[in-house]
C-alpha cells in the first residue's frame, strides 16, 4: 500500500518538476546595450543639432525681450501712463510667448528622440526576441525598466485564475 502511495505521488509530482525545469528566465540591461550601439551616434548628433537649432531662437527670442526691456527702462520716464502700461503689457506678451515657445519646443524634442530612437529600439527587441527564441528563454526582464521585454507563448497569464481565487470575476 505504502508504495502504490509513493509511486502515485512520484507519478503525481514528476511533472511538475519536469514543467519547472522548461522555465528560463533572462535579464537585459537594455540602457547599457542600447548606449553601444553604434546608431546612437549619429542620434545624439542629430539631437544635438536640432536642439543647437532651437536654443539659438529662444536666445534670439530672450535678447529681443531684454533689448526691449531695456530700451522701455531707459523711456518709461518721458511716457505716459496709456504708453507705459501699453509697453508693460507688450512686454508681458513677449515673456509669455518665450515660455510658450520654451515649452513646445521641448516637446518637439522630446518627440524628436523618441522618432530618431524607435528604429534602434526595433533593432534591439528584435535582437532581444532572436536570443530569447535562440536561448529558450520563457521570459525576459529590463533591469533598468522593470519591463518584460519578452514571453514566449509558454507563459501563461494567470489573471483569470486569481481573479476566480478572489471571487472577483
Amino acid at each position: 500500500m505504502l508504495k502504490k502511495i509513493t509511486l502515485i505521488l512520484v507519478a503525481a509530482v514528476l511533472p511538475l518538476f519536469a514543467m519547472a525545469q522548461t522555465v528560463k528566465l533572462g535579464y537585459i540591461n537594455s540602457q547599457e546595450v542600447m548606449m553601444m550601439m553604434p546608431e546612437v551616434n549619429n542620434v545624439e548628433k542629430e539631437l544635438a543639432e536640432f536642439n543647437e537649432k532651437n536654443m539659438k531662437y529662444l536666445q534670439e527670442m530672450e535678447s529681443e525681450i531684454q533689448n526691449k526691456y531695456a530700451k522701455y527702462e531707459q523711456e518709461k520716464d518721458g511716457l505716459t501712463e496709456a504708453i507705459r502700461k501699453v509697453q508693460e503689457e507688450e512686454l508681458m506678451n513677449m515673456q509669455q510667448r518665450l515660455q510658450t515657445t520654451y515649452q513646445a519646443l521641448q516637446q518637439e524634442a522630446q518627440k524628436k528622440q523618441m522618432e530618431l530612437l524607435k528604429p534602434l529600439q526595433d533593432k534591439l527587441m528584435t535582437a532581444i526576441e532572436t536570443v530569447s527564441k535562440k536561448q529558450g528563454l520563457t521570459m525576459v526582464y529590463d533591469m533598468v525598466s522593470g519591463a518584460i521585454l519578452y514571453k514566449s507563448e509558454a507563459a501563461i497569464d494567470i489573471t483569470p485564475a486569481v481573479k476566480k481565487e478572489l471571487g472577483i470575476l
